[in-house]
């Protein structure tokens, strides 16, 4: 009896060895196994945004009118805007316009502007690039491309007469902008007024 609880015993911890040996082997495995699907939870949430900007998903609509944000492969794609806020929120646009009355009504800090280039569509940041007014069919008919040096925009109106392309500043686009939202602000105004004295029966 002594020597079967003696053999009983030498397996259990023959049994125990071996589970622990496999549990220390396992457990490095283990470890890479748990922290894989954070590490890619991470890198995948902060992709997007770790490098500038990034391209818009078929539901991302402007952060300002709420119309259709349009993508690289649209050929409207190329007037699509998009900036990072302080809180680092990254925001989309479908016309410049919208990009820099979006401040304005929403009391919004950016910290980075990005515009599409007219000739490549790669993003370029906003306070460098060259604007350019032109007879273009924008998503809210602002009219202004984007370029990412002299020399192409330069190159664009000299082969763009017809189309009456000049080079532009920011600060001509946001009077234009700003322009276009006191009106918008006015008229809701007005119409506000106007509605307050029928339901008053004044």
């Amino acid at each position: 009896m002594k020597k079967l609880l003696t053999a009983m015993m030498a397996i259990l911890l023959a049994i125990t060895l071996s589970a622990c040996g496999n549990d220390s082997t396992n457990e490095p495995m283990g470890d890479q196994n748990t922290a894989k699907p954070e590490t890619i939870v991470k890198e995948n949430a902060g992709d997007a945004h770790a490098n500038g900007p990034h391209e818009p998903g078929p539901d991302d609509v402007c952060a300002f009118c709420n119309m259709k944000v349009y993508t690289e492969a649209d050929p409207m794609g190329v007037f699509t805007a998009q900036a990072k806020t302080k809180d680092g929120d990254y925001l989309f646009f479908d016309d410049s316009g919208c990009l820099l009355n979006a401040p304005r009504r929403d009391q919004l800090e950016f910290e980075e502007k990005w515009v599409r280039d007219y000739v490549t569509s790669e993003w370029i940041q906003a306070d460098a690039a060259i604007p350019v007014k032109a007879n273009l069919k924008t998503p809210m008919k602002y009219g202004y491309a984007f370029f990412q040096d002299q020399e192409s925009a330069e190159k664009y109106t000299a082969e763009n007469k017809d189309k009456n392309a000049i080079i532009a500043s920011w600060e001509q686009l946001d009077q234009l902008a700003s322009d276009r939202y006191r009106k918008k602000m006015n008229s809701k105004s007005m119409n506000k007024d106007s509605n307050n004295m029928k339901n008053s029966g004044e």
